[in-house]
């Protein structure tokens, strides 16, 4: 199957910042709307649960009971197609794909309630930015979770990507983020054909000092694959950058593309391109992809896109590290000479357009933008909104002094 012709393309590849946001304000809003109107027909943790520092076993302390109830609880699992909607029109190479448009705020006249309902003890309820933040930081454990399970980066991207998708239609107020990154590792290891046992992930949890038991794991993957509507198909950079490198070993010895290279030295012109000439270009954009994968990045691009973006900046790395032997590729170059005779060149321009945009973001993604939990991410801002999350979330146990007090309470009234 062709990318074009796959769901990814046609169905999970968003228009624009503007979209993603939208679906994000989306999936918040349903969860304020439940939690600020329901009783106490589902449990939480209790107003005065506390919050320590935030690490992985941090931001979800009591994460490990997260689903025991879930049965028992009305958290309903939105499918993306189902709570979509009508979306908004492809532009052309527009500015919005990359538009900085914030997320909802509470003052907003539109924004809707903001605490829980009193039976619930009328906590402030999640922004979108909230959830936003949470979705970040976990998506950002999943590569070290597949890591330790000793799978290849092209799991993590799977698991990654499917993660964000399950958070387009669901809320973190409704379903625990690090159960379901527990589940999408599990997912992507099936989809890959590289499965693992959910033991070793239960294990792997452990390891990160955030555990997530096996049962856990296996009621979450149900209600993970309902949420993006059983779709599993995933498309990778990794794969473009190697069959790209692959396709420039031959094509840069041909007569076309013989002048697209350049080499560092004293002889690096009359030099012919040797096998390893590119095996640092190729490294290099691998560990961009690296920090790609755990980014908002690809709901927008294509991985084709972004596999080309990777190597044009990793080109730009290793041509610039004055090294003797480096060389230096016009990525750009090969592609319109590639590609020329056979594809008409409005639709190489729009390309080359796309992927130049592409390699701006890709840029600013070490300063923690686009969703990149890689960098610069605040640790007390995100222990403060844990603490916020866990008196305001349907999901958890609640506290067993606070469930003594209930029953004491409830005696007292009966009495």
């Amino acid at each position: 199957m062709h990318y074009e012709e796959s769901s990814q393309a046609t169905k999970w590849q968003l228009s624009s910042q503007a979209e993603l946001n939208s679906l994000r304000e989306r999936s918040n809003r349903r969860a304020r709307e439940v939690l600020s109107t329901c009783g106490d027909n589902f449990e939480s943790v209790p107003a005065d649960a506390g919050g320590g520092d935030v690490k992985m076993e941090d931001v979800s302390k009591e994460g490990g009971d997260s689903q025991k109830n879930m049965t028992n609880n009305p958290c309903e699992v939105y499918g993306f197609a189902e709570t979509r909607g009508d979306p908004p029109k492809a532009t052309d190479l527009g500015d919005d794909i990359i538009d900085s448009q914030q997320l909802m705020q509470e003052s907003d006249p539109n924004y809707g309630p903001n605490r829980t309902s009193k039976t619930r003890g009328n906590h402030p309820l999640l922004t979108p930015g909230d959830e936003s933040a949470f979705v970040t930081f976990y998506c950002s454990k999943i590569p070290s979770l597949i890591a330790i399970c000793r799978r290849s980066a092209k799991v993590a991207a799977t698991a990654c990507l499917l993660f964000r998708r399950f958070y387009l239609s669901n809320s973190v107020m409704m379903h625990d983020p690090k159960t379901m990154l527990a589940a999408a590792a599990f997912l992507a290891t099936k989809v890959e054909d590289c499965s693992v046992t959910v033991r070793c992930l239960e294990k792997g949890t452990k390891e990160m000092s955030a555990p997530v038991l096996m049962n856990d794991i296996l009621d979450a993957e149900v209600k993970f694959i309902k949420g993006i509507d059983f779709d599993l198909l995933v498309f990778s950079p990794y794969k473009t950058v190697l069959a790209c490198t692959e396709d420039l070993r031959t094509f840069l010895k041909s007569d076309k593309g013989r002048g697209l290279i350049t080499f560092s030295g004293q002889d690096g012109e009359d030099r012919q391109l040797a096998g390893e000439d590119l095996r640092p270009i190729h490294d290099a954009a691998m560990e961009i992809c690296d920090d790609v994968i755990v980014s908002d990045i690809p709901l927008l691009f294509a991985p084709g896109e972004v596999g080309l973006a990777a190597l044009m900046i990793a080109n730009e790395c290793v041509s610039g590290s004055g090294d003797e032997a480096s060389s230096s590729v016009d990525i750009m170059g090969y592609v319109r000479s590639r590609f020329q005779g056979t594809v008409d060149a409005a639709s190489v321009d729009a390309v080359t357009c796309r992927v130049s945009k592409l390699s701006e973001m890709i840029r600013e993604l070490k300063e923690g933008k686009y969703g990149c939990g890689n960098y610069k991410v605040d640790m007390d801002t995100l222990k403060g909104l844990n603490k916020k999350l866990k008196k305001c979330r349907a999901w958890g146990s609640p506290d067993k002094n606070e469930s003594k007090k209930k029953k004491k309470k409830r005696k007292t009234e009966d009495s």
